[in-house]
């Protein structure tokens, strides 16, 4: 390590001063709780009246599974796009790649389906 070109510096700069800037950003948000805590920031809020039931109500987790789910298989099925848009254009690079893919798509569906993860039970 001889000599540092002005690139190095500005990469050592640019590290510091972003480390620097997330440390104050983080310590003036932790000393701010203290300072402005207050119990009406922490109740909810209906259009000024009290509230009719509490904010805690219960979340079906089957509909977590579900959403969660969906995310899985959209980011997914986007990555299947730029395959899909080289076959139609010409490129014969489909081959094992988007077999495979698809492969492991519907095998991913298919076992969703058997274990009843996309059924929604009624209780």
């Amino acid at each position: 390590m001889g000599s540092w070109s002005y690139l190095d510096i500005l990469w050592l700069v640019l590290l510091v001063g972003g480390a620097l800037v997330s440390s104050m950003a983080l310590w003036s948000w932790w000393l701010m709780g203290f300072w402005f805590s207050d119990s009406q920031k922490t109740s909810p809020y209906e259009c000024g009246f009290d509230p009719f039931s509490s904010a805690r109500s219960p979340f079906s987790v089957r509909f977590f599974m579900v959403a969660i789910l969906f995310l899985v298989f959209e980011v997914e099925s986007l990555m299947f796009f730029p395959l899909l848009h080289g076959y139609c254009s010409g490129v014969e690079n489909f081959g094992v790649q988007g077999w495979a893919f698809l492969l492991v798509l519907s095998v991913g569906l298919f076992y969703e389906l058997w274990r009843g993860a996309l059924e929604w039970s009624r209780d």
